[in-house]
């Protein structure tokens, strides 16, 4: 043997006793030890020095230790690393795609949920996750038939029952929506999903009385979906059972779940009762809460594009309406500009400028100066 093949031949002895070295370093069981007491970085920096990129099994472990740690990005990369290795691994497309949709990717999601139905027809969970993945991603069409499969597979799973039922609401198909539910509250009456889904296809079949009955159980199951009391609110309502009503809201105050529109329900309950105060304070509440902070920026940037357009009034009237609900006197000088710089009516500009004067508070160093020029002009 000469010089050179002992040297490739040493080589070749020691790259082969490194990587049975790394094999047998790595512990699983320590690293499970160090992801039970939620010690993410230490067990990344035990496992980075030993791993074998070419071992599925010392990848697999790196890539769910990166998940583990919520470095999705790394989780990511090592799991696509797990696929070059085996194309058909399941565990790999799962995880991708989970981390997929917890980035808000459904589109990327959906073609790993595919391999995994390929590689598994028979799982009603695989089908579900597909066709959950594809109404996230607005693809109803398919979403619709994906899951339909998973009900197909397995007609006890809730959530698919309940998504089929509000799919079926959309396609104005109530029958086949309360169909599907009365199938299952036929072997169960008490799952919360189905429950909340059933308030809304029993209201919109105006069978009210259901309605509230449906509300009663969720009640005892502590539920406080304001989506799913609207419903029941709005019922109660609509059978002249204020009283009901009221309990609704105050059901959904007492969890901070409470709604605009239930609000509304309870305010116009008590008037109906002659409680004519409890109402105002409730509407009052619900005025509070449509008048949104951004409201005046909405309002405002109308006015802007108004002006630009040289549509003067509906700019004014942009403005007008966002000093009325939000009473900042910088809207009073914006009007008085365009009366003064457009329309040419300084009486009018005269009035707004002056109603600036006497409301301004002094809140930024923009009004502070508007508000000098303003004195130093009617001064003159």
């Amino acid at each position: 043997m000469n010089y050179l093949q002992s040297i490739l031949c040493l080589l070749f002895l020691c790259t082969m006793t490194d990587r049975l070295a790394a094999q047998s370093t790595i512990d699983r069981n320590r690293v499970m030890e160090y992801l039970q007491n939620l010690q993410y970085d230490e067990a990344i920096a035990y496992l980075q020095p030993g791993i074998d990129s070419n071992n599925l099994q010392h990848v697999s472990l790196l890539a769910y230790t990166y998940y583990q740690a919520g470095r999705l990005s790394d989780a990511i990369n090592q799991y696509q690393r797990v696929l070059q290795l085996d194309s058909n691994h399941i565990t790999a497309h799962q995880y991708i795609a989970s981390m997929h949709m917890q980035q808000e990717q459904p589109f990327s999601a959906i073609e790993h949920y595919k391999r995994i139905v390929q590689l598994r027809p028979q799982s009603a969970a695989a089908w579900k996750q597909l066709g959950m993945a594809g109404f996230t991603a607005r693809q109803s069409d398919s979403a619709f038939v994906w899951l339909t499969k998973a009900y197909d597979l397995n007609p006890t799973d809730a959530r698919v029952v309940a998504r089929l039922a509000e799919e079926w609401i959309d396609r104005k198909r109530l029958g086949m929506s309360d169909t599907l539910l009365n199938t299952y509250f036929a072997k169960d009456s008490g799952s919360a999903v189905i429950l909340m889904t059933g308030a809304r296809v029993s209201f919109l079949l105006k069978d009210y009385k259901r309605t509230v009955t449906i509300g009663d159980k969720l009640k005892t199951l502590n539920v406080a979906s304001p989506n799913a009391f609207l419903y029941v609110a709005a019922a109660a309502f609509n059978l002249n059972r204020f009283k009901d009503c009221i309990a609704v809201h105050d059901y959904l105050a007492l969890r901070m779940s409470s709604s605009e529109n239930i609000m509304y329900y309870a305010a116009m309950s008590y008037t109906q009762l002659g409680k004519y105060q409890e109402s105002n304070d409730l509407l009052q509440t619900c005025i509070d809460m449509a008048k949104s902070v951004s409201l005046d920026n909405y309002y405002t940037g109308m006015a802007i594009n108004y002006e630009a357009m040289k549509q003067y009034k509906p700019a004014i009237a942009s403005l007008d309406t966002a000093y009325y609900m939000f009473h900042q006197p910088l809207k009073q000088y914006s009007i008085g500009r365009i009366y003064d710089a457009h329309l040419k009516n300084e009486a009018m500009a005269t009035r707004y400028y002056k109603r600036y004067i006497q409301l301004y508070k002094g809140e930024s160093t923009e009004e502070k100066q508007i508000y000098d020029y303003l004195k130093t002009r009617f001064q003159k």
